[in-house]
């Protein structure tokens, strides 16, 4: 299965090139009440839907995550998509098609191989959660 490591190469390729704005907003967050202190950002939390308290904290210079709230998911730091797929509950590989979709494949850089190798795995994520209905 070489796919699976182009696949992870592909992740790794997209979460590198997310701007934080952009992925709050996609995340369903509000990206004019970020802020900034100093090489983080803080954000409310669109994982468990904190509106009060600016919970979440993303780390452009790794492009990680976490929440500081201690019963949220998100608590543990993860990358950039691990906070798409958790705000959004879809699996990965759906997660990355969309995206690509949305924003297409030039914005990530990404070739038309990769763009196969995305909906390929996309639809063994769909079959395998339709099979496990």
């Amino acid at each position: 299965m070489a796919y699976e490591q182009a696949f992870g190469d592909i992740c790794a390729q997209i979460n590198a090139t997310f701007e934080i704005r952009q992925l709050i907003k996609y995340c369903g967050g509000q990206p004019d009440k970020l802020v900034k202190s100093g090489e983080v950002f803080h954000a409310h939390c669109p994982i468990h839907g904190d509106d009060l308290f600016r919970t979440l904290v993303l780390n452009p210079r790794n492009n990680t995550y976490h929440c500081n709230h201690g019963n949220c998911p998100g608590s543990k730091p993860a990358d950039f998509l691990d906070l798409i797929v958790r705000s959004k509950q879809k699996p990965l590989a759906q997660i990355i098609e969309n995206l690509i979709s949305e924003f297409g494949p030039d914005y990530f850089r990404l070739s038309q191989r990769q763009v196969e190798i995305v909906s390929i795995k996309s639809r063994e994520s769909m079959s395998a959660a339709t099979t496990n209905e």
